[in-house]
């Protein structure tokens, strides 16, 4: 089955580029509902959806007759990443498996070229994978790797392997930092089918880049996550 990024999902991609190209300072107004629909030709209530969601995690605010706003930055949480979490799961005793919905060979779009720090268009690969915990859909997530930086990445990748391996032992690369940005969605038929909750049930939205000893970008991946499932901490240090 191929799955496609809802339009949900896309439009608050679209927005957090907006805000992040455009250099929009906190409390900047956004463009209108009107000119940004007919700019990225969405329905007003997809629009809506995004802005909402955007607000939900407090990167905007709404002031009543006036518009929407870019809100003041929060404090960066610590990167938890696609393998370490898994890692931390399995030693929790839990037992993890996870499926392959669509692999392939995509061009880079200005967000991907962006996040992995490549040239627009070029080749990566896109994996789209669903992670049950004790046998529950709870993960659905997407990776992106550079073809060129990794190739043959596909001959090497399986259900029964794990990225993490793979860059160490074959690519000789190592995982050692990153960052993670953390908001909230909503369900759309097709991601409540993969994850067997209800449509329109709230999600956690993650998505991040993971970088090697030389901070170079290795893998940029977006990762839904069953609320109902999951919950975020932070560990305070004096």
């Amino acid at each position: 089955m191929e799955y496609h990024i809802p339009p949900g999902t896309e439009a608050v991609e679209k927005l957090e580029d907006f805000i992040a190209v455009n250099r929009l300072t906190a409390n900047t107004r956004i463009p209108s509902e009107r000119d940004l629909c007919a700019m990225w030709g969405v329905s007003r209530s997809t629009l809506r959806q995004a802005v909402d969601t955007l607000v939900g995690c407090g990167m905007l605010y709404r002031v009543k007759g006036s518009g929407v706003f870019v809100s003041v930055p929060k404090i960066s949480r610590n990167m938890v990443g696609v393998d370490s979490m898994i890692g931390e799961l399995r030693q929790q005793g839990m037992f993890l498996s996870k499926k392959i919905i669509s692999a392939r060979v995509i061009e880079a779009t200005k967000q991907i070229s962006r996040k992995l720090k490549i040239p627009l268009g070029r080749k990566v690969y896109e994996y789209i994978r669903s992670r049950s915990i004790d046998y529950i859909p709870a993960i659905l997530e997407t990776a992106y790797i550079d073809c060129q930086e990794y190739p043959d990445f596909d001959q090497h990748y399986t259900e029964n392997t794990s990225m993490d391996y793979i860059f160490k032992n074959v690519y000789r690369k190592n995982q050692t930092s990153g960052e993670e940005h953390i908001s909230v969605t909503y369900a759309s038929a097709d991601e409540a089918q993969i994850l067997e909750a209800e449509p329109h049930a709230p999600l956690f939205f993650t998505s991040g880049v993971i970088m090697d000893e030389n901070s170079i970008p290795i893998m940029y991946y977006k990762q839904l996550l069953r609320s109902d499932r999951f919950k975020f901490v932070s560990e305070i240090y004096k």
